[in-house]
């Protein structure tokens, strides 16, 4: 994430290799959500193909860009993100209709990891939230570490207004939090330093995200300063207090720092990077998805995040009305399949799910969802259960020899295993670290990870992989006590290192 650091550091004054023009090849039967594919997103669009692909290039360039900054070109993309942009807000909210209401909103779940928002305050706006919330997946992928809420916010919140023109890429040159932060009254810094994102009443969270977007802006803009960052962040994230160590990293007191910053935001020197003038071009295709779409997309994407109980009936009643209007259709019956088998009817959802599987066995899709369901049974029905696991592991397998890089896949299938008295054998331990590595993003996939590895007694591995949990700024605090904990156990379990002489025991591990 910072300079200094390998995978993280910070290569200032380099260009990303940016895309060109493309023409959208577009089918006209269908409804009004369009789609396209690129090296690293899968965007699913409520909007015009001229605005789908000029999105769809602008978020390729951005993680070029990243890519670029942070000194990780070279390594294969990861599995598309998917993304979903609609021109209405009220579309987000049917993803997730009692969150807080925002543009937008990144979702990292064993479910999926994908993006929705809306362009309803205009193309730059929108374009904001997803550059905030792709840094933080691309992050959480290439740099996984305990950093402090207010530097993760800050880090994302930096990156958030790119622009691109033709010749050249802008990178922290402004903000729209610079309204809040000449006009309101600031918030001591002991408080934004040690708190976590969106906790206290709605002017304490400004205050966070716009001290913090300051604060990393004024560390990152001078070579000095984000070498001190860089040690700061480390020192964070292996244990120490992100309020004590700041005096030094910013090279002036607590007390000093609201000053310095006000005076600071005065000049704001951004970054202005050549863009290359024989840019990549991407061949894009635009594709129209079928007329379920508009009805369902977003619920299906919803179900995959789960479901508050007190919303489930509500949903499955609106997935069944919605999916009988399109008989035959694939998205319509993965959607009842994976509503009925979570909050209704799992026989019905298997007829489904196996109808599909025959008629195109390479559905993946189909395969995980009836794998699960398997295990739902299995889980239903103890005396059974043997048989339930095997047929879950024969459609988990089927999806894998598919899509061998599926994190939910590799998961699900280790799961089907727990109960085995050698869990996890060599190969299952593989499965985990390979989902995990995969989907880093994911809790569950690493926590899945770090329980095999404590299981194998191999609790240095275990404890690198529960730390970047330990200052997540959107879980809640029971959340982060209850890793700190496991987190705690693992490390007191580590076996002491020998000392060089031999007799004596390092009780610190090194």
């Amino acid at each position: 994430m910072l300079a200094g650091v390998s995978r993280r550091g910070v290569l200032l004054g380099v260009a990303a290799p940016l895309l060109a023009g493309a023409r959208p090849a577009l089918a006209q039967s269908g409804g009004s959500w369009l789609r396209v594919t690129t090296p690293s997103f899968d965007i699913h669009a409520r909007v015009d193909a001229k605005t789908l692909l000029r999105l769809a290039r602008e978020v390729e360039d951005f993680d070029r860009l990243l890519r670029t900054l942070h000194d990780v070109s070279g390594q294969a993309p990861a599995r598309p993100l998917p993304l979903y942009i609609t021109p209405s807000e009220s579309d987000v909210r049917r993803v997730r209709p009692n969150g807080p209401r925002v543009t937008g909103f990144y979702s990292a779940g064993v479910g999926d990891v994908f993006a929705v928002l809306s362009i309803d305050g205009g193309e730059d706006r929108g374009r904001q939230v997803l550059f905030h919330e792709y840094t933080h997946h691309f992050m959480l992928r290439n740099a996984p570490v305990a950093y402090p809420a207010w530097l993760v916010e800050g880090y994302a919140d930096y990156f958030a207004p790119t622009r691109f023109t033709p010749d050249a890429v802008e990178v922290g040159v402004t903000s729209h939090r610079i309204a809040w932060l000449r006009g309101a009254v600031w918030s001591p810094f002991q408080d934004i330093l040690g708190r976590r994102a969106l906790t206290g009443k709605q002017e304490d969270i400004a205050a966070f995200y716009a001290q913090s977007w300051l604060l990393t802006h004024y560390m990152m803009s001078d070579p000095a300063r984000l070498a001190r960052l860089a040690r700061y962040a480390s020192a964070v994230a292996a244990g120490g207090d992100p309020v004590a160590l700041m005096p030094e990293a910013a090279g002036a007191p607590l007390a000093e720092l609201e000053r310095v910053l006000k005076k600071y935001m005065q000049a704001l020197p951004g970054r202005r990077l050549p863009r290359p003038a024989n840019a990549a071009t991407l061949d894009l295709k635009v594709t129209r998805l079928p007329p379920s779409a508009d009805a369902l997309i977003l619920e299906n994407q919803r179900l995959k995040m789960g479901v508050p109980a007190s919303e489930r009936a509500g949903l499955l009643a609106q997935v069944r009305e919605r999916a009988a209007r399109f008989p035959g259709d694939r998205l319509a019956e993965l959607t009842l399949a994976r509503a009925e088998n979570d909050y209704g009817d799992r026989t019905k959802a298997q007829a489904l799910l196996r109808g599909r599987i025959a008629a195109d066995p390479t559905d993946v899709e189909a395969l995980q969802i009836l794998g699960w369901s398997c295990m739902l049974q299995a889980r239903a029905q103890p005396a059974a259960a043997a048989r339930w696991l095997d047929e879950a592991r024969e459609h988990l397998a089927a999806a894998f020899k598919l899509d061998p890089d599926n994190p939910l896949v590799l998961y699900d299938y280790a799961l089907t295993r727990r109960r085995e008295p050698s869990y996890p054998s060599d190969n299952i331990l593989n499965v985990l670290l390979k989902a995990q590595a995969i989907a880093p993003q994911v809790s569950a996939f690493r926590l899945g990870a770090v329980d095999g590895l404590v299981r194998r007694d191999r609790f240095d591995e275990a404890a690198v992989l529960l730390q970047p949990l330990l200052n997540n700024p959107h879980a809640s605090p029971e959340q982060v006590q209850a890793w700190r904990q496991q987190f705690d156990d693992v490390v007191a379990r580590r076996k002491p290192a020998a000392t060089s002489g031999g007799g004596d025991k390092d009780a610190s591990d090194g």
